[in-house]
């Protein structure tokens, strides 16, 4: 396959680092009680593998882009909450820890990402699917190419639409982050980023302590341009939805690109934060059922 020429670097911060964080992600996928089985597909950013899980039912199959951090092992709730009625295809994002190769896009390069989901979603499968993109993936989402092959988008605590608010609080917890990452500073900082009736369990906390330790943390996410989110508007149906409580986002702004460029509201998800995938997984799979293209209930 024809390489894209863009500047990349790997994400670990030695060549050994990636041993432990894909060791973790094939052991929590050992340990999960769903069947479920992994592809391992070729794209210009590399090898992408693919969680896939869930049956044929005759509904669309839903295509889940986790945000920046997460990978398709810390985001089996929601694959939880999805599988009875839809196939869900999971990739781990290159440039991001997981099972999926470690090439980044410099600052998180929309177009290149857009040209990465434009190849993969052919491979996956020859019907329709919804993509359901959660922060960074739903950015990525944004970037893709409008076609036939999506019949939806279902857009969770979506970056790329506004610009990531960058406070004091968030900048202090992420440094502490990432030069200490002990049990507590990512405690921390996931207590900030999710809504006050979330409390982060040992399973996600350990993986961001190990993420920060062996792995260089991405950039926050920049705006998209306008234009490329206008692509959007009337081509399929899209939900976008964030949390009441989310500190990323700000909601006024975020309604207003959402209603100029996409000609929708925002559905705000109760007492949720910005970790929508771990914290609200049946409000995801309900967002997917008001969608006009799948007239089901989960």
């Amino acid at each position: 396959m024809k390489r894209l020429p863009i500047a990349t670097h790997g994400i670990y911060r030695d060549d050994e680092d990636c041993v432990p964080v894909r060791r973790a992600c094939r052991e929590r996928l050992e340990r999960w009680h769903v069947p479920h089985a992994l592809l391992r597909l070729e794209t210009s950013l590399g090898a992408t593998t693919v969680l896939t899980a869930g049956t044929n039912t005759g509904r669309p199959p839903i295509v889940l882009l986790p945000g920046a951090g997460l990978s398709a092992a810390s985001a089996l709730a929601t694959v939880c909450a999805l599988h009875e009625h839809h196939r869900v295809l999971l990739p781990d994002l290159p440039g991001e820890p997981g099972l999926s190769s470690s090439r980044r896009p410099h600052r998180h390069a929309y177009d290149v990402y857009g040209r990465w989901l434009d190849e993969l979603i052919p491979q996956l499968r020859p019907d329709p699917v919804i993509v359901v993109g959660h922060a960074l993936g739903a950015a990525i989402a944004l970037a893709a190419t409008p076609s036939d092959r999506i019949a939806g988008l279902v857009l969770v605590n979506p970056a790329g639409i506004t610009a990531t608010k960058r406070t004091w609080q968030l900048t202090r917890l992420r440094a502490k982050w990432m030069l200490h990452p002990t049990l507590d500073n990512s405690e921390q900082l996931l207590r900030y980023l999710s809504g006050s009736p979330f409390t982060p369990d040992m399973s996600l906390v350990c993986w961001y302590s190990m993420i920060a330790e062996h792995c260089f943390p991405g950039r926050l996410p920049r705006r998209l341009p306008a234009r490329m989110i206008r692509r959007w508007a009337g081509e399929v149906p899209v939900i976008v939805a964030d949390g009441e409580c989310d500190p990323l986002l700000d909601r006024n702004r975020l309604r207003r690109r959402v209603r100029s460029l996409l000609g929708a509201e925002v559905q705000l998800l109760p007492g949720c934060g910005h970790l929508g995938l771990r914290e609200a997984p049946a409000s995801v799979a309900s967002l997917i059922s008001a969608l006009p293209a799948a007239p089901f209930a989960p």
